[in-house]
């Protein structure tokens, strides 16, 4: 893609999100998905839970050193009451800064909490209702999709080494293999991550960008032998490259690193910090109900 053809593209994507913070757990949203009412979504924030320390409060990795699982297991449990969301429906991915994406179904609810975590993967797709998707995230992307006509979703874990891998578009290519999904039915999202002001990277890796999305302008200038790189611009270029048109594409342009009341950053806070969940679920057909996110929207 010539980069005006992509400018012209990215400047109809959407920008904004919902936040509510009702019983104290914080939600972040997309206004596009909440209308459809046929899923529920979201992204938390750090607030609502019983977590200390640096990963005070709703810390949802069980990862991080010296926390216990039992203190991570009722953050999961606050935050699925708060979403709507039974606690048995949920399956994680076991990222590992892949690009590998797997289809899941009732079998694998509970997944990487009551059950053996999954096989390596980044990201999750679903036809079925009721399954949550759940991925992990601490600056990482956040990637969201959902067939409004057929029914299907998905949900991605992209740090740098999935964004340069692109899967978000494996993530798409996997709706549209394994459900049918045509792209121009789709919804696609792009959550809280680091954003192109703060992720400072090495030349050589921005080169390699610029390698891997010509025409999209994701790179800036940084101090010698460094580049800003923008992940949210890479993910709505792999949106568009799926053949997702840009007015059905939304960008939080929430940044995890510029915020430490709301969200932890693992750049930001050098490893010394907690982790959130992006999730979506589909509802069944009959209920056509969805989490109604009560505070305005915020426009960037």
């Amino acid at each position: 893609m010539m980069q005006a053809a992509f400018l012209s593209a990215y400047a109809n994507t959407n920008s904004g999100y919902l936040y509510d913070d009702a019983d104290g757990v914080g939600i972040f949203g997309f206004p596009a998905f909440s209308a459809t009412g046929l899923v529920r979504h979201g992204f938390t924030a750090r607030i609502g839970g019983v977590s200390t320390g640096p990963y005070t409060s709703l810390n949802m990795s069980f990862t991080r050193p010296g926390e216990p699982r039992e203190n991570v297991m009722k953050n999961h449990r606050l935050f699925a009451k708060r979403a709507g969301i039974g606690w048995q429906s949920m399956v994680m991915d076991t990222f590992e800064h892949g690009v590998t994406v797997l289809e899941v179904d009732q079998s694998h609810c509970g997944m990487g909490y009551f059950r053996p975590s999954l096989p390596y993967c980044d990201g999750l797709v679903t036809k079925h209702a009721g399954v949550t998707l759940v991925t992990g995230h601490a600056d990482c992307v956040p990637l969201y999709a959902l067939d409004r006509k057929r029914r299907h979703i998905g949900l991605a874990h992209a740090g740098w080494k999935g964004t340069l891998g692109k899967i978000g578009c494996n993530m798409i290519n996997m709706m549209r293999t394994r459900f049918g999904s045509d792209p121009t039915d789709l919804l696609a999202g792009v959550g809280p991550c680091i954003c192109g002001d703060c992720f400072e990277v090495s030349e050589d890796l921005a080169a390699r960008f610029m390698d891997a999305y010509p025409g999209v302008p994701l790179v800036s200038p940084g101090k010698p032998g460094k580049g800003y790189l923008d992940l949210a611009m890479a993910s709505a270029a792999q949106f568009l490259e799926s053949g997702i048109p840009p007015a059905q594409i939304s960008l939080m342009h929430k940044c995890t690193y510029e915020d430490p009341t709301l969200l932890y950053s693992h750049r930001r806070d050098r490893g010394q910090t907690g982790g959130m969940s992006a999730f979506i679920q589909l509802l069944p057909p009959a209920k056509n109900a969805f989490m109604q996110l009560e505070a305005p929207l915020h426009q960037v």
